[in-house]
């Protein structure tokens, strides 16, 4: 299953804070595209987890509801493929 996440990506001396509002999960990267990807990744695992705990991955929140709580923030959204995330696992 594939779908598209809205992210909200915070600017800091080292790089960027990532806030996943739909897993209620944060990471964070030392450039843009490495936050983006980290946030990428979390939402990959957060999805496989709860499919394996037998739990609904949550549907995405439209972006346009998604609020920023400083002017620095971004949103953006990241799409993620859960079926090849979970190819990819070494456990598997």
């Amino acid at each position: 299953m594939k779908n598209s996440y809205p992210i909200i990506l915070t600017p800091d001396e080292i790089g960027y804070v990532v806030y996943i509002p739909d897993f209620d999960v944060g990471t964070e990267g030392d450039t843009l595209a490495d936050a983006i990807e980290m946030a990428k990744d979390a939402i990959g695992l957060m999805g496989i987890v709860m499919e394996d705990d037998m739990k609904e991955i949550p549907a995405p929140t439209p972006i346009d509801k998604v609020k920023k709580n400083s002017l620095d923030d971004i949103i953006t959204l990241v799409d993620v493929d859960f079926t090849e995330y979970r190819k990819k696992m070494p456990c598997n």
